[in-house]
Order: C-alpha cells, then structure tokens, then sequence
C-alpha cells in the first residue's frame, strides 16, 4: 500500500518515468538514492533533512530501527484492514503525511496535491505554518 501512496505521489508530480525504477526500490534507503538522482540537489537536501537539530528525525529513525519485517509471515492473508481510528476519524491506513514547508518547490499545487493524495488513500494531512496554499484551498479535497 506504502509504494501505491508513494506511486500516486509521483503521477501527481509528473514524474512517471520514476515508475519503473519504484519497483527496485524494497527500502527507504533506495527510496533516497533514487530521489537523490532525480532532484535538484537543494530540493534533496531540504526533504533528506529534518528541522532545527534533526533531533525528531533521529528519533524516529531510532523508533523505526526497532521494528523488524519478517516476510511472508502474513502469507496467505486475504484481507488486510489497516483502518484505524485517530482522534475520533477514521482513517484507511496508519500513515500521516506530515506537515512540510514550501511545498510548491516540488510541485506548482503545493499542499493541495499532497492533500488529494491523502485523500484518495484514506489518510490524514497535516499543513505547516510555512505552507504555500491557504487552508481553504485545501479543504475542498475534503
């Protein structure tokens, strides 16, 4: 479900010749090697790093270093519902997409696409303070 979000992200940036090579990807390392190649190196820079100190980004690695994926654990699982519920809306996957600054330096719809993504998959967006698109221009994904 993580590679369809991410595919979908892709279509809406236009980016559709990265499609193929999603399909290498199998980690968030390769993710990163791949963006790497495909950004301008500023454009990198600034989503690779994390506020101020980077100390949240260093926790959540942390915090995700901890989990291990064993595959095909859940083979032969025919239906898998990640729904859950967070503040009282319920939400079609646990994945939140975080609030980011300046948004329209990836794309001309800056939070409105992340936010019609979200959408479309079920999930919760969050806006930053420093977004591009006002608030009202969001909401009509919604």
């Amino acid at each position: 479900m993580f590679k369809s979000l991410l595919l979908s992200i892709l279509e809406i940036l236009s980016l559709k010749n990265v499609f193929n090579k999603i399909n290498n990807c199998h980690n968030t390392e390769d993710f990163k090697k791949l963006a790497k190649s495909k950004l301008p190196s500023p454009i990198f820079h600034y989503i690779d790093g994390g506020a101020d100190d980077e100390i949240t980004l260093r926790r959540n690695t942390e915090a995700y270093e901890q989990c291990d994926l064993v595959p095909n654990v859940l083979a032969g699982v025919e239906e898998i519902d990640l729904s859950t519920t967070v503040m009282g809306q319920k939400i079609d996957m646990p994945l939140f997409c975080s609030p980011t600054a300046a948004q329209r330096l990836f794309h001309h719809d800056g939070e409105r696409a992340v936010s019609k993504t979200a959408q479309k998959f079920g999930t919760m967006f969050g806006i930053s303070s420093l977004g591009t698109v006002g608030l009202g221009k969001n909401w009509k994904y919604n």
